[in-house]
């Protein structure tokens, strides 16, 4: 009995998070046991090595993990064992070491993350329902857990012009008002019973339903997550008590003033009532009805035009089956046209405002929050991996906006800069600043900041560096199954080749000096962007237009 109580202590150590602390927290808290009882140290974990060895592998995904046990005379001599070891199975780079545990003087065992040669994809099934819904299978057998994502094209965007949030409060009465069959806490006791959860909600781009449950509750999950999507309960408590939540967001959407100033950039920059940059009145939400939440989720739901994923312990063709029989029945409602709409996008105008600089009166503030900006780039820019790579050389301790501006001149606590790259059917933006109560330097400094970018080409020492951070961070792109199935669906939706991610790895790697620079001249316009300065008027006004020349006020929904 002793034996199987320290066993089950590691095994609950083991399973606590972050692993990088692991060796601390096994030392502290079940080492003096174990040397109490010094005879049982080898046993108890010996015992746990078939479990330890069924944690810890990864099979399915390009990040693995492994584990040895070894009796030489230090733990470094058994981390080697292992490398060695990983090696002869394909392993081409030890990425860290996860734990060390010391069990005695002659026993250790290592964890050890590391990446295999081979590129292989992570999908390990990919169909089309009859129906047209895309589906993504990957088998993941280490803990008996399945999630699932489905991501239909609209979101946010969709919602109609004087119905600014509709998108957002129809994805959480779809989920909280529960379904014909389980109508509102139906459901969340049917979940409860079976420790699941199905979850919603609504981006820019798309609305996103999901589910976690166990593996054996999978059938019984799955139909409760078919309801959801062809049966919702539309009811109208739940409508009020979304739209509640949104107003009260509304009510203080301004208390924060290091926001107002890229909020209102978007807006200058894209147009007020542009699908990517306006915002929900309080007017629009209190107009918002559970026949207008049935009319967009039959208007955007449907097969043909989403993507289903599903990660964890299952078996692929089992799961075929039950998705066919569930959701592969799901059909366009009766008012869609044949094919799935495009999702709404709005031109981008004329930047009438390039070059100014607003200023949004904020009373009593002893500090200015700003922001300025220009259009930038979408995701399939050429220039985009030139640009990510300056993003790195700006950014972060050691980066140009930090160094000059906060650590040589003492401007601001923080400062940031950097291109916000979006899908293809329209730009993002260049956007920069932070918070200081010397608005007057901070801008000077900025520009020239910017302006040397846009001189100099950066030396290859700097560029290595910086391609370094993003190529040293690839690997956590496999971190996990859910992980790859997140990025493989969004990449599904938004029609970029499943194999970008290598792509993008391939563009960093190939970014020279020269690349950096002719993409910043291209890119950067200091002189012409646009400044939305949010500060005291009364403090700030004056010295602001000695130095810049006109200043206009800019009004803000409250």
């Amino acid at each position: 009995m002793q034996l199987f109580l320290i066993s089950r202590q590691i095994r609950l150590q083991l399973l606590k998070k972050p692993r990088p602390h692991l060796s601390a927290k096994i030392s502290s808290q079940l080492l003096p046991t174990l040397h109490r009882s010094c005879h049982l140290c080898q046993p108890a974990f010996l015992c746990c090595q078939k479990w330890l060895c069924k944690r810890l592998r990864r099979s399915t995904v390009v990040l693995d993990h492994q584990y040895a046990t070894a009796q030489p005379s230090t733990s470094a001599s058994c981390s080697a064992l292992l490398m060695q070891q990983a090696k002869s199975r394909g392993v081409s780079r030890v990425i860290s070491s996860i734990a060390v545990l010391s069990v005695s003087d002659s026993t250790h065992i290592v964890c050890l993350r590391f990446v295999r040669n081979t590129r292989s994809s992570a999908v390990g099934l990919q169909v089309v329902l009859d129906n047209g819904l895309r589906v993504f299978l990957l088998e993941d057998h280490e803990v008996p857990l399945v999630k699932a994502t489905l991501l239909m094209r609209g979101g946010a965007r969709a919602s109609p012009p004087d119905k600014v949030g509709l998108a957002t409060i129809s994805a959480g009465v779809q989920r909280a008002g529960g379904t014909r069959q389980h109508p509102g806490s139906a459901l969340d006791e049917a979940l409860e019973l079976r420790a699941a959860s199905i979850e919603g909600g609504a981006s820019g781009e798309a609305i996103g339903m999901g589910f976690e449950c166990l593996t054996e509750d999978l059938e019984e999950v799955v139909g409760l997550f078919n309801e959801v999507i062809q049966e919702p309960a539309v009811q109208q408590d739940k409508v009020a008590f979304y739209k509640a939540q949104v107003l009260n967001l509304i009510v203080h959407r301004n208390d924060n003033a290091a926001i107002i100033p890229g909020r209102e950039l978007r807006k200058l920059v894209y147009g007020r009532d542009s699908v990517f940059a306006r915002s929900p009145s309080a007017a629009q939400i209190a107009a918002v009805t559970a026949e207008d939440v049935a009319d967009f989720l039959h208007a955007w739901e449907r097969p043909d035009g989403a993507v289903f994923g599903m990660a964890g312990d299952f078996d692929s063709k089992q799961a075929i089956t039950l998705l066919n029989q569930s959701l592969g029945k799901w059909r366009p409602h009766e008012s869609q046209p044949a094919a799935p709409p495009a999702i709404p996008t709005t031109p981008l105008p004329s930047q009438d405002s390039s070059g100014r600089l607003f200023l949004v009166d904020r009373s009593g503030q002893s500090q200015a929050s700003i922001a300025v900006g220009e259009v930038g780039i979408n995701l399939l820019d050429p220039d985009s991996f030139a640009l990510d790579v300056l993003d790195d050389i700006m950014n972060g301790f050691g980066g140009r906006l930090f160094d000059e501006i906060r650590s040589k001149e003492g401007l601001a606590y923080s400062v940031s800069g950097g291109w916000n790259t979006t899908p293809a059917d329209h730009v993002g933006l260049f956007v920069a600043g932070g918070e200081t109560a010397k608005p007057v330097e901070f801008l000077a400094a900025l520009q020239r900041v910017l302006q040397d970018i846009r001189k100099e080409a950066p030396s290859q020492k700097v560029l290595d560096t910086a391609k370094a951070q993003t190529l040293n961070s690839f690997v956590f792109n496999f971190a996990s199954t859910n992980t790859q199935l997140q990025r493989i669906l969004i990449y599904s939706l938004l029609g970029l080749p499943q194999d970008y991610l290598f792509q993008y790895k391939t563009g960093i790697e190939q970014v020279t000096s020269e690349d950096v620079r002719d993409a910043a001249l291209r890119h950067l316009h200091p002189e012409q962007q646009i400044v939305v300065v949010a500060a005291d008027r009364d403090s700030f006004e004056e010295t602001l237009q000695q130095r810049f020349g006109k200043v206009e006020s800019l009004s803000i929904d409250s």
